[in-house]
């Protein structure tokens, strides 16, 4: 993965987008935060990338949460808070460790870097937390 700084001047998303990733070839815009602008630039290949930059060794519990966020941002295209997430990953999965305490020990940023990882735009209001 590699890390750009572009010229933002002239862009009327300027406040957000100033970096790009590059995966695969493709080069992927992102936030002051690494959150992607464009929902359709995920790819696991992208979550592979961030998690490498932010020294995540992604496991298969890692992929659980970021598949169930990016599948629920898909269909709702908002980001679920912690108590939504944990009671759909409870019913889902038959196991209700999801809770906030746990997603932080997978995830040292908690569900934000989580999201991230899912190719989330930034989260509003209480979504990711």
């Amino acid at each position: 993965m590699r890390l750009e700084h572009t010229d933002t001047a002239n862009r009327p998303d300027a406040v957000q987008a100033n970096r790009t990733i590059e995966v695969e070839g493709r080069l992927i815009a992102i936030d002051d935060e690494g959150y992607l602008l464009d929902f359709d630039d995920w790819s696991p290949a992208v979550t592979e990338a961030l998690a490498e930059a932010d020294g995540v060794k992604l496991t298969d519990e890692h992929w659980l949460l970021i598949d169930f966020l990016h599948r629920f941002y898909e269909e709702y295209e908002i980001a679920p808070e912690i108590p939504i997430l944990a009671r759909n990953l409870c019913k889902d999965q038959n196991d209700c460790r999801w809770t906030k305490r746990y997603i932080e020990t997978l995830f040292p940023g908690g569900a934000k870097m989580a999201c991230r990882f899912a190719g989330l735009t930034r989260p509003v209001g209480r979504s990711c937390l």
